[in-house]
């Protein structure tokens, strides 16, 4: 075995890489690796069902011979009747009920029967007596040597020296399976031989002991792995082989017989593979088979003389039954394709044939002409081996698809899901980066098409080169076809328009074979003039424009000689219903300076009579959806979000689908405008402004009636003032118009212009106020302009008799925001002093910095009311009317019911509302609350009167006290802001702090 592991370490490998399973044994590694395929040792595979087989009862013939251990069924039936299981004891007696002890150690069970009848005769009369064997005594075999589990086994006593082997794990694949010795005591000369194999080789019997049963006290002995061989190759059981002790040395013949013999008949070629003296491997033909050669360490490899197949050839793609044809029926073309084997939508201009180069050996495909082939013209003579690739539609459809337009128009890399002929694709254009397929004239002009969404055809997967040389070989169909693109031939000229052009849908009478110029193709190179089919172009030769965009039929139409928007738009029946009027564009290519202009024109005027431009050849119309070009409140299109248009192509030339009824839309939809027709748009634009409908930006062609442009936005809006309409045009000058002039509605605008249409000064205000409270009739009321506090509470039907004019709660949207915004703007002040504080670098007591904090999120989450201090007694509104305020959209009044009672809020230990009392002091009412809490600031003490206006409690000392409080009134006792003494901004606190209380008690009127 030592050679094996040399092997490994240091022998080359004579066959492609091998890389051993770690499964393997180290001889099965080491005979892989010189064969170069997996070889396993022969014969273990026997023991890969381990476990305890226990023969079953019912086995057991008359002549087993028992012993102590066994187990009897005896049932007596007669005298005495019963089923009972007697085991032999170790003396060798079998004790049953009712009978003598009958010896039965060494007697057979037909013996013991005999035996066993008469005891029970003699004992009871007219009694039958049955034996059967109910469990089978164990015996103990010793296995020693190269097993899985050595030592003492346990097993029946029916068991075989296979069954032994089993119990022990099997013989390890070090050990051998053809010199196990069996050891038996009392037997002379070192055992009996077991060998393995004749359990795998022979169909009878068991010549080599395997199957003979062991005996209580046998010894099985596994010896290490003797000499072995090794098959490889074609048959049917390749592997590993030990050999026989008494045959060190087999013939070819031998070993391919033991290893079932060959897969497939026929001469095979037979390589003997030798260690030699000193290790090495060494390799010999074996001439005669019959020679043994083989011996320890050889290994026999077998190959096939010839693998080819003889006779063949192969039909392949768009066929019903692709695969081999035998080459005596089908020796030329016209006999191997018919037009059965072809499965529908066939491409019948071009085939490739695959065959073998006889000067290189190399496979090379050659174009051929399906159709010629299948009319029999095309009778050249097959060979062996040679195989036609049929192409369906579809597989011509992929070479103008999105991934292969993607590489010719220079992206070099093909997706990461690509297939093969994609990858060869892309490795020839980066090979040939200056070649006619990635920058002649069809790689230019294939730039400009929309490639289809598809996957890859199987067939170039399977076939990578055949992307590419149908690419090389194609035509470029663009105009007056259905479907434009690559379109691969043998043919050239005319011949080859007829059947190109019927292959995408158009009419060959109409399309113009164009050849590559020199500069395009150097001679030699697929695709130059010598080649057929490569670098030409077939385009539409009949003049004729096309209509593209919002229109019910577009597509290309002939040209006439008096052909013009009118005629082409049918008088607007060919436009659809919602096209955008004022502007639609003509693109035209002028060949003799190479430019492109746009020319606009307004689809109203030419649908109305009043406008017609002729058509030149080649003139592509483009009209759009209102919807993309009537703004919301918009500028015009621009290139980012605009339609796509196409390159420039020569007079009568176009890549349009033929128009149909139900031909999609093909305005772009939501697709990016031609960034010159979107600049074309934004220069054009008239802005419309005002009271219209759709005010905004809109394009015209030229100068357009301005009762037209307010039509297309819309018209005019409910509240629109005709005659207050001003037009400035782009010049800077500024004319006021009036639309019921019909002069004036005629007047045109033109791009740069715009046009102001002014609303009319409107008698209802828009929004409504709302009164409510002690009113005859509460609710929301639509107010004019003018509209003061006094006319409302009469249209209201005046104050019911316990109402509170004194007490009105006027409360105003405008005012509310301005209030907000002041608590907002004092956060952001009370944040910043804070802040300032901090950096100051002087200690700041924690507890002062979060009160600020926590009050500068009071103010942000303060809602203010908005209330506004008015008079609402109707009796003083009307002796001064000066003191009446006027109404605003969104004003809220609310008259309180006369109150009996005073509140008490803010910095009090129980906030309450106490009865009010003619007389009584702020400082009765407050102490009715409970007295200031620790926190309050009693000197800076103020009420709130019931019309909202505040006045402080404590005058200063030279003035008087506020002695009176009316009912209704508020008392609001503020916070105490000494604990921000320590700040530079605790002047502002106070103030802050009184506003909010204001606020609050604002809010607790409104809530009752």
């Amino acid at each position: 075995m030592l050679w094996a592991h040399a092997v490994l370490a240091a022998e080359p490998p004579r066959h492609p890489p091998f890389a051993p399973s770690p499964d393997l044994s180290a001889l099965e590694a080491a005979f892989s690796t010189r064969a170069g395929e997996p070889l396993r040792q022969f014969g273990y595979d026997l023991f890969a069902q381990t476990g305890d087989a226990r023969t079953p009862i019912g086995a057991v013939q008359g002549d087993y011979v028992l012993n102590t251990g066994d187990e009897l069924l005896v049932t007596l039936r007669g005298q005495k009747s019963f089923s009972k299981r007697f085991a032999i004891d170790r003396d060798g007696l079998l004790l049953v009920d009712e009978s003598r002890p009958v010896t039965a150690a060494g007697l057979t069970l037909t013996a013991l029967r005999a035996e066993l009848t008469a005891a029970v005769s003699a004992a009871l009369p007219n009694t039958d007596t049955f034996v059967s064997l109910a469990d089978v005594r164990r015996i103990g075999v010793l296995v020693t040597g190269a097993v899985n589990r050595p030592g003492r086994q346990e097993v029946s006593a029916f068991a075989s020296v296979l069954d032994a082997l089993t119990s022990a794990g099997g013989v390890a694949r070090t050990g051998s399976l053809r010199r196990i010795r069996l050891i038996r005591a009392g037997e002379a000369g070192g055992g009996r031989s077991v060998d393995l194999y004749g359990l795998h080789l022979n169909a009878s019997g068991d010549p080599n002991g395997a199957e003979q049963r062991v005996r209580d006290g046998d010894r099985l002995f596994v010896p290490p792995l003797g000499p072995v061989v090794a098959v490889a190759g074609p048959v049917k059981r390749p592997g590993i082989y030990e050999l026989a002790s008494d045959q060190p040395r087999l013939s070819a013949a031998d070993l391919r017989e033991l290893a079932g013999g060959l897969l497939r008949p026929g001469a095979h070629r037979a390589i003997r593979f030798g260690i030699g003296p000193a290790g090495e491997e060494m390799t010999e033909e074996v001439v005669n088979p019959e020679a043994r050669l083989f011996g320890d360490g050889d290994l026999l490899s077998l190959a096939p003389q010839r693998e080819d197949r003889r006779n063949e050839v192969r039909l392949e793609g768009h066929v019903h039954r692709p695969g081999p044809r035998g080459l005596d029926r089908a020796r030329t073309l016209s006999a191997l394709v018919g037009k059965a084997d072809l499965r529908p939508d066939p491409y019948l201009p071009f085939a490739a044939l695959a065959t073998t180069d006889p000067a290189t050996a190399a496979r090379v495909l050659r174009p051929v002409d399906l159709a010629a082939a299948l009319k029999g013209r095309d009778n050249r003579r097959l060979n062996e081996g040679d195989a036609l690739y049929v192409l369906s539609a579809d597989d011509v459809d992929f070479l103008t698809s999105d991934p292969v337009l993607a590489l010719l128009r220079g992206d070099r890399v093909p997706p990461p899901d690509a297939c093969q002929g994609l990858v060869v694709l892309a490795r020839a254009l980066a090979a040939a980066p200056d070649g006619p397929l990635a920058t002649g004239q069809q790689a230019r002009a294939a730039a400009a098409l929309t490639g289809a969404r598809k996957p890859c055809p199987p067939l170039f997967d399977a076939v990578p080169d055949l992307l590419t040389f149908a690419l090389e070989r194609s035509v470029l169909l663009l105009g007056g076809v259905a479907r434009p693109g690559f379109y691969p031939t043998t043919e050239r000229g005319n011949r080859a328009a007829a059947g190109l052009a019927r292959a995408a849908g158009g009419d060959a009478q109409a399309m113009a074979w164009e050849d590559p110029g020199p500069a395009d193709n150097a001679p030699g190179q697929p695709g130059a003039p010598g080649q057929p089919g490569g670098g030409a172009i077939l385009d539409a030769v009949r003049p004729q424009y096309e209509l593209v965009g919002h229109v019910r039929h577009p597509g290309a139409r002939p040209l006439t000689a008096a052909a013009s928007l009118r005629g082409a738009l049918g008088d607007g029946e060919g436009m659809k219903r919602d096209v955008y009027p004022l502007l639609g564009v003509i693109e035209r290519f002028d060949w003799r300076s190479l430019t492109r202009s746009l020319i606009p024109f307004s689809p109203q005027e030419v649908a109305a009579g009043r406008a017609n431009r002729v058509l030149a050849n080649g003139d592509r119309v483009h009209l759009f959806a209102a919807a993309r070009l009537r703004p919301a409140s918009a500028a015009a299109p621009t290139a980012a979000d605009s339609t796509p248009t196409r390159s420039p192509r020569k007079p009568g030339r176009s890549a349009t689908t033929p128009p149909t009824d139900s031909a999609p839309d093909s305005d772009g939809g939501d697709e990016p405008f031609d960034p010159a027709i979107a600049a074309l748009i934004a220069e054009r634009t008239v802005q419309l402004r005002g009271a219209v409908r759709q005010p905004g930006g809109y394009p015209v062609a030229d100068a357009t009636p301005l009762s037209a442009l307010i039509a297309v936005a819309g018209g005019l809006a409910n509240d629109a003032d005709p005659q207050a309409v001003e037009l400035t045009s782009a010049a800077g000058a500024r004319t006021a118009i009036d639309l019921a002039h019909a002069a004036d509605a005629a007047r045109r605008v033109g791009p740069g212009d715009a046009v102001r249409v002014n609303p009319r000064a409107q008698a209802l205000e828009a929004r409504a106020v709302a009164i409510l409270g002690a009113v005859r009739r509460p609710g929301s009321y639509d107010v004019g302009r003018g509209e003061t506090l006094s006319s409302l509470i009469a249209r209201a039907g005046g104050l019911t008799d316990d109402a509170y004019p004194a007490g009105a709660v006027f409360t105003r949207e405008s005012e509310r925001r301005r209030e907000k915004e002041q608590f907002a703007q004092q956060a952001r002040e009370l944040e910043r002093g804070l802040t300032l504080e901090i950096e100051k670098g002087e200690p700041v007591k924690a507890e002062n910095v979060a009160l600020a904090r926590q009050l500068a999120a009071q103010l942000r989450g303060a809602e203010p009311l908005g209330r506004i201090v008015v008079e609402a007694d109707p009796a003083v509104l009307r002796a001064h009317p000066e003191l009446d305020p006027l109404l605003e959209p969104d004003d809220r009044v609310t008259i309180p019911k006369r109150p009996l009672s005073v509140a008490v809020t803010g910095e009090v230990m129980h906030p309450t509302a106490a009865q009010f009392v003619s007389g009584k002091s702020a400082d009765r009412y407050v102490s009715e609350a409970g007295g200031p809490t620790r926190n309050a600031d009693a000197s800076r003490s103020f009420v709130i009167l019931p019309d909202g206006r505040a006045q402080p409690l404590t005058q200063t000392s030279w003035t008087h006290r506020v002695e009176t409080i009316p009912p209704g009134a508020i008392l609001v006792v503020p916070r105490d802001p000494k604990p921000f003494d320590a700040l530079d901004f605790t002047k502002s606190i106070g103030s802050i702090l009184s506003q909010l209380a204001i606020t609050a008690a604002s809010v607790s009127v409104i809530a009752r």
